[in-house]
């Protein structure tokens, strides 16, 4: 950041430091390491440290990156229709037949009104 400038005034050499001005740039402290950077030499790391972009900053690992779950299949595999549901109403002990009968989706089997505290 500085230079170092050699003089000579007189047979006699001097050192003068000049500093860079960069104009709309400011100093930093580094979060990581300490040291005292312009904020134009740093930059923010994945775990929102502001850091030196030289020595400091890592980039994320792949470990902290959960992977992508892949697409489920959402249809169903036997499709349908409310009209064509059978009900079993009983079955016989003996011969373990069952008696039938088709549900229509008003005939009490399924649900049609909201439900309110009141019916419970």
């Amino acid at each position: 950041m500085a230079a170092c400038l050699q003089t000579n005034n007189g047979g006699k050499f001097e050192e003068v430091f000049i500093m860079a001005y960069k104009p709309g740039d400011y100093k930093v402290i580094c979060d990581r390491c300490g040291f005292e950077r312009y904020a134009s030499e740093c930059r923010m790391s994945w775990d929102n440290l502001f850091v030196c972009a030289d020595t400091c900053w890592e980039p994320k690992h792949e470990h902290f990156n959960p992977p992508k779950p892949l697409g489920e299949k959402q249809s169903v595999p036997v499709l349908r229709k409310e009209s064509s549901l059978n009900m079993v109403d009983s079955v016989d002990d003996e011969t373990l037949e069952a008696t039938v009968t088709s549900a229509e989706p008003n005939d009490g089997y399924f649900l049609t009104e909201n439900i309110t505290a009141d019916d419970l």
